[in-house]
């Protein structure tokens, strides 16, 4: 079964008729914006040693004022 969230995301691109450009791709996903979220433990004998936390976004600057903008709005009308 595959996930809801890579569905929604694919969805306008898939069709039997077109092809989807890579551009298309980048598009969508700066226009909705990505988290990338990752972590790698290094340990040796059952002991952690190392932990390394990545966490990313990919999206548009006018995509994240968005966000920002609407955030502060619901902040002030609490």
């Amino acid at each position: 079964m595959a996930d809801p969230k890579y569905e929604a995301l694919v969805a306008p691109f898939q069709s039997e008729e077109t092809e989807v450009s890579l551009v298309e791709v980048l598009d969508h996903v700066l226009h909705s914006g990505v988290v990338i979220q990752g972590s790698v433990v290094i340990s040796l004998a059952k002991v952690d040693l190392v932990y390394l936390g990545l966490s990313a976004v990919l999206t548009s600057v006018e995509t994240a004022l968005k966000h920002v903008r609407a955030d502060l709005e619901r902040q002030r009308l609490r």
